[in-house]
């Protein structure tokens, strides 16, 4: 149990290296351990997400090496002990990892249980459980039908075609494509329905061309660099334009793929200033600029979350006392995340003082936030033991009266261990008032 963190108001400003990103960094992860030979991956996300799925590779024969900036893997992926001896493996509460492992774990022979913490075990992955026992998979509920944790007999798995809903999470897509390469012929899928957050699947291509896989013809070794996190740069983003200051981030690609990187344009269109700027020796940077006037002099904004749902809190603290209403709609997948976030946002915005409330329409919740109607105050915020709510609190802070706090800081380690070193030093540079 960690202390109650004082969350600063105040200014943001100055430059910022954004972590590379955490999608990527998994992805990559499973690529570079199904290869065989060693793999280099440049700038990776180190945290509790990313250490959780090395530690289970590591737990599956894959060599792995975290050593800063450029980490080492070694596969390929093997059984490791006495072929009826049955391997746990607990990831705590990393829901990318459970998903990935759930469709790798049927292709490597073997016997294993895969479990997480009470949260991850209400998270949904039925969807995935049908189309991996529909190639064959031995899967069996240990609790809930449909849910973790689960027993899995390894080397089951097979290629062919599978049908599969598209509605409830692209991971579960992302799965089959990583695990695609690894069993005879690959596995071609049949999506019933709109795809959920499909900018991932790209992602996910990404990475499998860059470690020259095929279907059925496995992995090669290769090295492979880690863009910055657009999901991590839409916190000091938000940040800059409520408190009307100017960050420059680095590392973050101009083309990015990631879903996130939506947030740029959400962001622009509250009335802030977002540019490209490139440096002598040819980096990419963008620069950030709020108002003069602060959160009350940013616009309201109506946009569709549901393509980047984890961009939806900092787009909710943005707009809590700008100039008018916000309709955030596509907001219904938030309630299956690392908490219920529409819960936790709504939570969030009322405990500072803004004016928030859910509503319907015909595609289900939508968030509203009159940022005209509320009334700044400081906060003591909860962090449901989620990053991203986290983070979002200290975006909230900085324009409130001083005395808001935070219970739980440590729940930025799931994608961002550095995230409140590097939060104090943009404050700092904007001068920042406890």
């Amino acid at each position: 149990m960690s202390a109650a963190r004082p969350l600063r108001r105040g200014r943001l400003s100055g430059d910022l290296q954004v972590p590379g990103s955490k999608s990527l960094t998994n992805r990559a992860l499973v690529a570079a351990a199904c290869a065989d030979g060693e793999s280099v991956l440049l700038n990776p996300l180190e945290s509790s997400d990313t250490r959780a799925l090395a530690s289970a590779l590591r737990l599956l024969g894959g060599e792995i090496f975290l050593e800063g900036a450029g980490w080492r893997v070694r596969g390929p992926l093997r059984h490791r002990g006495h072929s009826d001896s049955e391997v746990f493996i607990d990831v705590g509460d990393a829901g990318t990892p459970a998903r990935f492992l759930a469709a790798l774990l049927p292709a490597i022979p073997g016997r294993y249980v895969l479990d997480g913490t009470p949260r991850l075990r209400e998270r949904p992955m039925n969807p995935l459980f049908e189309a991996i026992r529909t190639l064959g998979a031995d899967v069996t509920f240990l609790g809930r039908a449909g849910f973790l944790p689960v027993s899995i007999r390894g080397g089951s798995l097979r290629g062919g075609r599978v049908r599969i809903r598209g509605d409830v999470s692209s991971q579960f897509l992302s799965a089959l494509m990583l695990v695609s390469p690894l069993v005879p012929g690959g596995i071609e899928l049949d999506v019933d329905g709109p795809l959920a957050s499909a900018s991932y699947l790209a992602l996910t291509r990404r990475v499998l061309e860059g470690f020259g896989a095929s279907a059925g013809g496995g992995y090669r070794p290769a090295r492979f660099r880690v863009p910055g996190d657009d999901s991590a740069a839409c916190f000091p983003i938000a940040g800059a334009l409520a408190s009307g200051g100017h960050v420059m981030l680095r590392g973050l690609a101009r083309d990015s793929e990631q879903p996130d990187a939506a947030f740029r344009a959400w962001a622009a269109a509250t009335g802030g200033t977002i540019a490209w700027e490139s440096s002598a020796e040819g980096e990419d940077a963008l620069t950030v600029s709020g108002p003069p006037g602060g959160a009350k002099a940013l616009l309201p904004v109506e946009v569709d979350v549901d393509a980047a749902p984890d961009a939806a809190l900092p787009l909710a603290a943005l707009v809590a006392f700008a100039g008018g209403t916000s309709r955030l709609t596509g907001v219904a997948r938030l309630r299956e995340k690392e908490s219920d976030r529409l819960a936790a946002a709504l939570d969030l915005l009322t405990r500072a003082g803004a004016a928030a409330r859910e509503e319907r329409d015909a595609r289900g919740p939508v968030l509203v936030v009159d940022g005209r109607a509320g009334v700044p105050r400081p906060a003591a915020f909860a962090a449901h033991a989620d990053h991203r709510v986290a983070m979002s609190a200290a975006v909230l802070a900085l324009t409130l009266p001083a005395g808001s706090t935070l219970d739980h800081p440590e729940s930025v380690a799931k994608s961002w261990p550095g995230f409140w070193s590097a939060w104090d030093a943009l404050l700092e540079g904007g001068r920042g008032i406890r």
